[in-house]
């Protein structure tokens, strides 16, 4: 009994250093607008401006992409040739493929 009375004594004689221990607690930790949620909505605010970012040099490179194939006939062909493996009537067309990749295409393997 005589701890529970000096741990009493205790309390009461610093309960202005409690108090203030608590709210800087619940204002720095438990709240919902806390300072560490603040830190972890600011890292993810950074993350997503980042992201942002990238996106809009995608969509730039992909407008001018396609700015280009609009424009410019050769281009076009290029994309024909490299990507559908388009060929003149008086060409021949071999694509070579990674063995790695050989399984992903869909051509029938000949023994």
């Amino acid at each position: 009994m005589s701890r529970l009375n000096s741990l009493w004594y205790f309390i009461r004689r610093h309960k202005y250093l409690f108090i203030i221990i608590t709210i800087i607690l619940s204002v720095g930790v438990l709240d919902d607008n806390s300072y560490l949620n603040r830190y972890e909505r600011y890292k993810e605010l950074e993350q997503l401006r980042a992201q942002i970012s990238y996106y809009k040099e995608q969509y730039d490179l992909a407008d001018e992409r396609i700015r280009e194939l609009e424009t410019n006939p050769k281009a076009v062909e290029k994309l024909a040739r490299e990507v559908y493996h388009m060929k003149r009537a008086t060409e021949d067309v071999f694509v070579i493929i990674e063995e790695e990749d050989y399984d992903k295409v869909l051509i029938p393997r000949i023994h």
